[in-house]
């Protein structure tokens, strides 16, 4: 068995102490983090926010009315507002006092418990539903986040928003310019690449 002198025994004792304390902090710092700016999330009541998910959340609540207003068939319905509730939940739990989640949420349940339970999990939604176009959403949440983003003056969120909106935008300006598959879209859908594509550019 080594024999150890006080002093080393002292200094390893000491550096025990000292790295338990640095990693007690660091424990501490990462638990206490998501509490230091807790309470900004829970005072917003209403407004455009900085957050992509609560983008998404306003396009499934726009897209849902849209979808029962074109009679889409109900299993398309149903999977994509369980997926709309999802995301809801979420963000309720992140901005507790933010009213139009939960009004989101009330209706995508109310319209949850009307759809035939037998319906067919495997149906799509028709052609021309903006539902079923990604880039279409991405394209949305990506300008509108890079929009709220300018108005904080957040120069480098806003550049990486509008980046990743003319990334999607791209291919549905081509489509539009070629009719490809855009002449069932909702009235004023290709009007809106089209302008928000400029915006972009600008």
């Amino acid at each position: 068995m080594k024999h150890y002198s006080t002093i080393a025994i002292r200094n390893l004792a000491l550096n025990v102490t000292a790295g338990a304390l640095l990693m007690a902090l660091s424990v501490s710092a990462i638990q206490a983090s998501p509490q230091l700016y807790g309470s900004d999330a829970a005072s917003l009541k209403s407004g455009d926010m900085m957050d992509r998910d609560c983008w998404r959340a306003k396009w499934d609540s726009i897209r849902l009315d849209e979808a029962i207003k074109e009679r889409q068939p109900e299993g398309a319905i149903l999977i994509a507002v369980i997926g709309e509730i999802q995301l809801l939940d979420g963000l309720i739990k992140k901005y507790p006092n933010y009213q139009d989640f939960k009004t989101w949420r009330g209706h995508a349940q109310e319209i949850e418990g009307k759809i035939d339970p037998n319906a067919n999990l495997r149906d799509s939604f028709k052609p021309g539903s903006l539902w079923n176009e990604t880039n279409y959403r991405e394209a949305y949440v990506n300008f509108n986040y890079a929009k709220v983003a300018l108005e904080k003056k957040d120069w480098r969120e806003a550049h990486d928003g509008l980046n990743y909106a003319q990334r999607n935008l791209g291919p549905l300006v081509d489509r539009v310019k070629k009719d490809d598959r855009v002449s069932a879209w909702p009235d004023g859908a290709a009007k809106w690449v089209q302008d928000t594509s400029a915006d972009v550019a600008r």
